[in-house]
């Protein structure tokens, strides 16, 4: 192994789509190891995985992938693999590395080799202070002491955005923590084809049951919105509702509880907006995504995505229905050539190239560190 190159491990073994609680994040994750399987620096790549995910592993470059479907088959499962059986599994591979994806290490050992984390957010803090009895205690005990193992273990942290960067920093600061080096790696897109955009007529909705995805304001706010424009055209809600919230029948709205990608992917392509609510997001990826699949997004104005979105789109304020009608009016009017733009300045700033160049960098810079 020449002096440029190392060895990694990288484990997506836990995670699966029957059992994820965050679509993005394991698309994220499947993505990432696509972009780091094309990389030379990496001479031996090791993808920890599991049978659900097969289907994917034929983009993995050829490299090699081993299978240990207990890590995700039950809740027991992933606490074993997590907190012990991931890293005796790297360490018998004798890598360099052990990359982890969600961001999370063991608390009930020390690992053995380098490790880097990718840390999505701290939403768990969030939560606690304002929805602590959204997430059960066991859970959010868990999830605290993972995190905070990552803090104090990891050899480096990669997060998705400067936002997520100082939350993990102040996080450190109240326990007392001195962080590693934190790496701002981001997230890559990859450019669509898309339909012409003066095709489209529908309104995309984006629902979810968690308390941080503003549900409850959407269905406000869009309501005061189409009765104040009296827009005619058609409105779908993707996701499911929290449990109590009346979804209304007089409006001429369409409801998906759950969509596969191809349907979705179909529904966003003949839309001409996408509207995504949300208090805290460590990125916010739904913005990006609609503008690569061509639709205007119309998204909650919070720190990730005014650090991620730098004001493209047409961003609104929580606080304000004025702000989200009038951004909605925007949306709709919004040429072509805009979005175009918008498009390729975003993908510019968000691709897999640069994301894995930051990757390399950082893990060949503490090569050599014990």
């Amino acid at each position: 192994m020449d002096s440029g190159s190392f060895s990694l491990a990288y484990s997506i073994a836990d995670q699966s789509f029957a059992r994820t609680k965050s679509l993005g994040i394991l698309n994220l994750s499947l993505q990432l190891a696509e972009a780091l399987s094309s990389r030379s620096e990496i001479q031996r790549l090791e993808v920890f995985s599991n049978s659900s995910l097969r289907e994917r592993h034929d983009k993995f470059g050829g490299r090699q992938v081993r299978c240990f479907d207990h890590a995700c088959a039950t809740r027991l499962g992933r606490i074993l693999w997590d907190q012990r059986q991931v890293y005796r599994e790297a360490e018998k591979r004798r890598v360099q590395w052990l990359l982890l994806p969600k961001g999370f290490e063991s608390f009930c050992r020390k690992p053995r080799i380098k490790v880097a984390a990718y840390v999505h957010d701290v939403i768990g803090e969030w939560y606690r202070e304002r929805y602590p009895r959204a997430v059960s205690r066991s859970e959010s005990w868990y999830f605290r002491q993972s995190l905070l193992a990552t803090l104090r273990h990891s050899t480096v942290i990669f997060t998705n955005s400067d936002f997520t960067r100082r939350e993990l920093l102040a996080l450190g600061e109240r326990h007392a923590i001195r962080a590693p080096d934190i790496t701002v790696a981001g997230i890559g897109f990859a450019q669509t084809t898309a339909p012409p955009r003066g095709s489209r007529g529908r309104i995309v909705v984006l629902a979810s049951p968690l308390p941080h995805k503003r549900t409850d304001l959407a269905l406000e706010f869009m309501t005061a919105w189409q009765r104040t424009t009296g827009f005619a055209g058609p409105v779908h809600w993707v996701g499911r509702f929290p449990f109590g919230l009346r979804q209304p029948t007089d409006l001429g709205w369409e409801y998906h509880t759950r969509l596969d990608d191809c349907a979705y992917n179909s529904l966003i392509a003949e839309s001409k907006v996408v509207v995504y609510f949300s208090e805290y997001e460590g990125f916010g990826m739904p913005p990006v995504e609609a503008v690569l699949a061509g639709a205007c997004p119309v998204y909650s104005t919070i720190p990730a995505t005014q650090e991620i979105m730098r004001g493209l789109g047409a961003p609104f304020d929580n606080s304000s229905v004025d702000s989200f009608v009038a951004a909605m009016k925007n949306a709709v009017k919004m040429p072509p050539s805009e979005l175009a733009s918008t498009e390729q300045s975003l993908l510019l700033r968000h691709n897999w190239s640069a994301v894995t160049d930051r990757i390399i960098g950082a893990l060949k810079c503490h090569r050599t560190t014990a």
